[in-house]
């Protein structure tokens, strides 16, 4: 029977270990998922426009849009791809179903729509880059409404 040698043995213990570290520090960060957070489900229904700002990913900041307009405008310390990755992660843990996903321009200046859904809103989220390390984003809700139409034969 052959062992390892203690170097080896001793690299792995010390490899697992932070290991270990690294994700119950993740863990921990996370938001857990069916928790209370602040989110808009805990808003009345007859306040469609005065809805708190979403709680965002830190490194974020946004600002409110004027009426019949984009709710929240902003931008993110990151680069495109890890700007939508992590915002639409973020919306995820906080209990927005993704649903789709509009490429505008996908050239230099990329643009694209995420469109997300709960239990009672539609979030439309616009991400666009402004610079290398630096992403816009513009995101509004919708109430849902059922269709009511009248069924065509």
């Amino acid at each position: 029977m052959k062992t390892f040698p203690l170097s080896i043995a001793v690299f792995l213990l010390v490899f697992l270990g932070g290991l270990g570290m690294i994700l119950l520090l993740h863990a921990s960060a996370a938001p857990e998922r069916g928790t209370a957070k602040p989110s808009i489900a805990t808003v009345p229904k007859d306040a469609p426009r005065g809805l708190p700002p979403l709680t965002l990913p830190p490194g974020t900041e946004a600002r409110r849009c004027p009426d019949n307009s984009w709710e929240y405008t902003g931008e993110i310390q990151a680069n495109f791809v890890s700007a939508r990755g992590r915002l639409s992660a973020w919306f995820q843990n906080y209990a927005w179903r993704p649903e789709k996903r509009i490429t505008l321009d996908a050239s230099l200046k990329p643009q694209v729509i995420l469109t997300f859904s709960n239990q009672e809103y539609e979030l439309t989220l616009l991400l666009w880059k402004i610079k290398t390390d630096l992403t816009g984003f513009s995101y509004r809700r919708d109430k849902k409404s059922e269709w009511k139409g009248e069924v065509i034969q």
